[in-house]
C-alpha cells in the first residue's frame, strides 16, 4: 500500500473522530462567554438548590426532571458555574452527532453516515442547543439513539434491541415531555416497517390480502416490548406528569407559545439548516437567522423548495424506501404531530423542542449528499459553510459573566432590579440575599410565585427605597435615565460602573 492509498484508508478509518473533534471544537468554543438568559438562569437556580428545594421548583414548573438530577451532581464538580453548566449539554452534543452516524450507517451506509454527521456537527442551530444549560441537547441524543435500537430491533427482530430502545424512550421521556409525544411516531414507522416487508403491497387486493395487510397494523411482542420498557422507566414520573398536564390545562403557563400555521414547518427547518439568534434573543418564540442581501419570504421559499426535491430526488433514485420514510416520519411528520397538537388548543411548535427532527433532517439532507457525485456534494457542502457566514451577526449580553468575577468589591451593596425577568438571571449570578425587586413597569406585582423566583423574594413598591438606600445600587441591561417612566424618577442618578451591557447606578 503506497502513501496515497495509506492516507485515503486511514482518512475513511479516522474521518468520524475528525468529525467529532469539529464538533466538539466548536461547541467548547467561547462556552462561558455569553451570559445565561431567563432559561438558563431558571437551570443554575434550580441546581444550586438542596435536591427537596430543586424537586419543588421543578414540580411548580412543566418539565420532568432526569437533566435536573443529573446536571446537578454534574455542575456540583464545577461549583455550579456558566461553563460547567453548559457542558454538560456540550457532552450531549457530541454525543447526538455520534448517533447521527450511527443511525445514518444503520439505515443507510457510511458515507451517508459521515455526511450527516458532518451537517449535525456544524449546524448552527445544534451547536447553539448543544452550548446551553436546558435540557435539549440530552432530548435529542436520547431519542436519536432510541431510534438507532429501534431500527436495529426491525432490522433484526430481536428483543435486546426493543428493549435498549424502550429505555432510551423512557429516559427522553424523563428529560422533556417531548419523549412522549414523539412516541406514537416509532409505532407509525414500525407499520410502516411492516407494511413495506410485505409482499401483499404488490398483490392484487382481496380479503385475503387486505386481512393480512391489516395484521401488520396491529402490535407484535417486540413492539409491546419495548414500549412497555419505557412505560416502567417512565412510571416514577407518571403522577407528577399527570400533576403537569392539569396543570397546563388549567393554567396559562404555556400562553407564550403562539398557535402554528402549516408554514412554521419549513421556517423552522431553516432554522435547523441556518441557526437562530443567540442568547437572550432565543427566547421566546425566536425567528431564523437573518442573511444579507436575501429576504426572509425567500430564505422561507428556496429551503421549501430544495427539501422538496431533495425527497423527490430520493424516491426517485433510491431503492431504500422504508429507510427514507422512516427518517421522513421522525422529522416531517414529528413536526406535523406537533403542529396537530395545535388544533385541540395544546401548543408546543416551538423550534428548540423539536430539535430533534433537526438531527433527522441532517441524516436526510446526508443521505442525498452521499447519493449525488463526489464533486456537487462537496460543492453543496461549500456553499453551506459560506452561506452560513452571510447571516447578520447579533449582539449578545456578556457582562453578567464579567460583573460575577468583580462581586468582591460589593459584598456590603443591596442590589435593586427592575423587572422579574431580570431577576431570575441576577439571582442566578448573585444569589437572592443582596437582591430586591422593584418593577418599574408595574409596582405592585408580586411575581414570588414563579418557580425561579419563590417566597425567599425580596421586593419594594416604593420607589424611594431605592433612592434612599446608601447603600443600594441598581443594575440594568438597558441605560437609565432618559426613559419617561412615572414609577422611575432619574434626578440624582449616576453610572457607577459598566460591565460591557451590565450598567450599575448610583442615587447620589
Amino acid at each position: 500500500m503506497n502513501y496515497k492509498q495509506k492516507s485515503i484508508y486511514y482518512f475513511k478509518k479516522y474521518s468520524v473522530y475528525l468529525i467529532l473533534l469539529i464538533a466538539s471544537g466548536l461547541r467548547l468554543y467561547q462556552l462561558g462567554r455569553r451570559d445565561f438568559w431567563y432559561d438558563e438562569a431558571f437551570t443554575g437556580i434550580a441546581i444550586k438548590e438542596s435536591w427537596s428545594g430543586m424537586m419543588k421548583m421543578i414540580m411548580v414548573d412543566v418539565h420532568p426532571p432526569l437533566y435536573y438530577l443529573s446536571l446537578k451532581f454534574f455542575a456540583s464538580f464545577f461549583n455550579f458555574s456558566v461553563y460547567g453548566i453548559r457542558l454538560y449539554s456540550v457532552i450531549f452534543g457530541i454525543l447526538s452527532v455520534l448517533a447521527v452516524y450511527l443511525l445514518t450507517r444503520e439505515l443507510f451506509n457510511k458515507k451517508a453516515a459521515l455526511l450527516a454527521s458532518l451537517l449535525a456537527a456544524i449546524s448552527p442551530f445544534a451547536i447553539q442547543y448543544s452550548m446551553e444549560a436546558r435540557m435539549y441537547s440530552m432530548l435529542s441524543f436520547g431519542i436519536i439513539i432510541a431510534a438507532y435500537f429501534f431500527v436495529k430491533g426491525l432490522k433484526t427482530e430481536r428483543i435486546k434491541y426493543y428493549v435498549l430502545f424502550g429505555i432510551f424512550l423512557g429516559l427522553s421521556a424523563l428529560t422533556h415531555y417531548m419523549g412522549i409525544i414523539i412516541a406514537p411516531i416509532f409505532y407509525m414507522i414500525y407499520v410502516i416497517w411492516k407494511i413495506l416487508k410485505s409482499s401483499v403491497v404488490s398483490r392484487q387486493l382481496s380479503v385475503k390480502s387486505l386481512l393480512s395487510l391489516s395484521k401488520g397494523v396491529l402490535p407484535d411482542k417486540n413492539i409491546f416490548f419495548g414500549f412497555g420498557v419505557a412505560v416502567l422507566v417512565f412510571s416514577p414520573w407518571i403522577s407528577s406528569f399527570i400533576r403537569h398536564m392539569i396543570k397546563n390545562a388549567t393554567s396559562n403557563s404555556l400562553d407564550w407559545i403562539r398557535p402554528a400555521n402549516l408554514g412554521d414547518i419549513p421556517v423552522n427547518i431553516q432554522m435547523f439548516i441556518f441557526g437562530t439568534p443567540l442568547g437572550e434573543m432565543s427566547s421566546g418564540m425566536p425567528g431564523p437567522n437573518e442573511f444579507y442581501g436575501i429576504a426572509d419570504i425567500s430564505a422561507w421559499v428556496l429551503v421549501t423548495v430544495f427539501l422538496t426535491l431533495v425527497i423527490v430526488y430520493l424516491f426517485k433514485y433510491s431503492k431504500k424506501t422504508k429507510e427514507i420514510v422512516t427518517i421522513i416520519t421522525l422529522s416531517l411528520g414529528f413536526m406535523a404531530l406537533v403542529w396537530l397538537f395545535g388544533f385541540f388548543g395544546k401548543y408546543f411548535f416551538v423550534a428548540r423542542y423539536l430539535l430533534p427532527a433537526g438531527y433527522f433532517i441532517f441524516i436526510l439532507l446526508g443521505y442525498w449528499l452521499s447519493r449525488i457525485r463526489l464533486s456537487y456534494s462537496a460543492l453543496a457542502v461549500g456553499a453551506y459553510i459560506i452561506l452560513l457566514f452571510t447571516t447578520i451577526p447579533l449582539g449578545y449580553s456578556e457582562g453578567w459573566n464579567v460583573f460575577a468575577k468583580d462581586l468582591g468589591k460589593y459584598k456590603n451593596n443591596n442590589f435593586y432590579i427592575l423587572n422579574s425577568f431580570d431577576y431570575v438571571i441576577a439571582k442566578y449570578y448573585l444569589g437572592a440575599d443582596q437582591l430586591t425587586l422593584y418593577n418599574v413597569d408595574w409596582p405592585p406585582y408580586n411575581p414570588d410565585y414563579w418557580a425561579a423566583i419563590g417566597k425567599s423574594l425580596k421586593r419594594t413598591e416604593n420607589f424611594e427605597d431605592l433612592r434612599g438606600d446608601k447603600n443600594g445600587l441598581i443594575i440594568s441591561n438597558i441605560q437609565l435615565g432618559g426613559q419617561d417612566n412615572v414609577n422611575f424618577d432619574p434626578n440624582g442618578l449616576q453610572l457607577v460602573a459598566q460591565y460591557k451591557n451590565i450598567l450599575i447606578y448610583k442615587f447620589q
